[in-house]
C-alpha cells in the first residue's frame, strides 16, 4: 500500500508513494495533545488508520479556538513495515523471505503545529528501526518514508517521499532511525478537519 502522492488530489487513485539523530530524546505519537513538540518525551504510542475515526469536521467559529488544532498523524494501515531484498529479488517471487536484506518498521510519530497569520506550519516526526534478514546485509540503506496531509474529505494538500539514511553497523543486526520533515507550510484551515498520514511508500518522490 502506498501514500498520496500530491500529483493526484483525489485518495480513491493510486497513490505512490526536527534535526536528525535523536541521540537523548524519545520520538513519541502525541495525537492527544493539540500542538506537541515531536521532541517531547511522551510516550503516547502510534496510532493506526483504523484506531482513529476520521469524521466529517464542522466549521468553526473561533479562530483562537481553531488555531489551538493540530492535525491527528496516523500510520497508514499496510505502510508501516517495509522489506529490501537482495539482487533484484521481488516481495512476489519465489523463496523471497530468503532474500530480505533488511526490515524497516516505523514504530512511532509526533508532530508540531505553529501558527503565523496566514499559515499553519507543521514538523511531523518518524521513529523505527532497521533488522537484517537472511542474508545478513550490513551498511547503510535509504528507506522510502512518505508524509502526506489530507483533508477528511480526501483532498491532498501536501505529499512528500523522503529517503531516510540508516546504519547497521558491521557485525551488527539491527540499528535505530529518526526522521522530522519540517517543510510542511499550508494555508490556515478554515476548520478542523486535516490528517497527517506517515509510512513506507516505494513510489517516486514527486
Amino acid at each position: 500500500m502506498t501514500l498520496y502522492d500530491n500529483k493526484n488530489y483525489n485518495v480513491n487513485s493510486t497513490v505512490r508513494s526536527f534535526a536528525l539523530g535523536f541521540t537523548t530524546v524519545l520520538l513519541a505519537a502525541c495525537n492527544t495533545a493539540s500542538n506537541t513538540n515531536p521532541e517531547d518525551a511522551l510516550g503516547v504510542g502510534q496510532q493506526t488508520q483504523q484506531q482513529v475515526e476520521v469524521a466529517e469536521a464542522k466549521p468553526v467559529d473561533n479562530t483562537d479556538n481553531l488555531r489551538a488544532f493540530c492535525p491527528r498523524t496516523i500510520i497508514r494501515d499496510g505502510t508501516n513495515t517495509h522489506r529490501t531484498f537482495e539482487n533484484g529479488v521481488t516481495k512476489d517471487d519465489p523463496n523471497a523471505l530468503n532474500s530480505i536484506a533488511i526490515q524497516s518498521t516505523i514504530t512511532e510519530v509526533a508532530r508540531e503545529c505553529n501558527y503565523s497569520p496566514t499559515n499553519l506550519n507543521m514538523r511531523v516526526g518518524i521513529k523505527g528501526r532497521v533488522i537484517n534478514g537472511p542474508t545478513g546485509r550490513t551498511g547503510t540503506f535509504n528507506v522510502p518514508i512518505r508524509v502526506a496531509v489530507a483533508t477528511t474529505s480526501k483532498d491532498v494538500l501536501y505529499s512528500q517521499l523522503h529517503e531516510v539514511p540508516v546504519t547497521i553497523p558491521e557485525g551488527g543486526s539491527n540499528a535505530l532511525f529518526s526522521y522530522i520533515d519540517s517543510q510542511i507550510n499550508l494555508p490556515v484551515p478554515d476548520k478542523p478537519n486535516l490528517v497527517v498520514f506517515v509510512g513506507f511508500d516505494e513510489g517516486p518522490p514527486s
